[in-house]
């Protein structure tokens, strides 16, 4: 969705709300302009039918419609617009239970002003901000990786892998969305060029140690495809 597509859909029944949320606008000078109330959810989805929106604001006690079964039908049909959900002062559980859902935040009643509203359109801001600035980086991270004459395999602390880069890809056999959640010994499958029994697990010793660790001597890889290459590899731990 495009940044500079910063209308509002607020989905409530409480005039109080909407008044607090047009008031918010006024004060805020960047971010969204306009806004389009509605009471009901059925409402809304039918906004959302033919249009996008930046951020919707959505009691999850309408007319129409009550608790979590409100936000996961607008979810359903909206996952790409952060939803800020409204509840009750007693209503805090079910509003954790819709950020669990894919809520971006929640607002319960007697801290649904103007302020709050405009607090939380520019949390929506802050965070769109630092997701295409990751993007970004990660972009430029997947440029650099892919233009290393080596293979670059990455896993997660469990050992299922989440990145190769195409150097990796071909030597394999595995394209990257095909290997991402796989084992590494799965993907990355070495054994003893003598006595074709496996090879230690490079990532498993790099872990265990904390350390660099080479490959054994004579390491052969078996590709995807059944064909075997001898390699010289190393692992290393990077921690978060």
């Amino acid at each position: 969705m495009s940044s500079t597509n910063h209308n509002l859909l607020l989905i409530d029944d409480d005039p109080r709300h909407a008044k607090a949320l047009r008031a918010a606008l006024l004060a805020t000078s960047e971010g969204p302009s306009e806004c389009e109330w509605v009471r009901t959810l059925s409402s809304g989805l039918k906004i959302l039918n033919h249009k996008e929106v930046w951020a919707i604001f959505l009691n999850l006690f309408l007319p129409d419609s009550r608790g979590i079964d409100t936000f996961d039908k607008l979810h359903l049909l909206a996952s790409a617009a952060p939803i800020v959900v409204l509840g009750g002062v007693d209503d805090e559980d079910i509003c954790k239970t819709a950020m669990l859902h894919g809520a971006e935040d929640y607002l319960l009643e007697g801290h649904v002003d103007s302020y709050s509203f405009a607090r939380a359109i520019r949390n929506i801001l802050e965070r769109e901000v630092a997701r295409q600035e990751l993007f970004i980086e990660k972009e430029r991270a997947q440029v650099t990786l892919n233009s290393i004459g080596d293979a670059v395999l990455s896993t997660d602390i469990s050992g299922n892998v989440t990145y190769l880069n195409v150097v990796a890809e071909a030597m394999t056999g595995w394209p990257c969305k095909d290997a991402m959640g796989h084992a590494l010994t799965e993907v990355f499958q070495i054994v003893d060029g003598a006595s074709h029994r496996p090879a230690p697990n490079p990532m498993e010793l790099a872990i265990q140690g904390n350390r660099t660790v080479g490959l054994t001597a004579n390491c052969t890889l078996i590709r995807r495809d059944g064909h075997e290459c001898a390699i010289e590899d190393c692992a290393a731990p990077i921690h978060d």
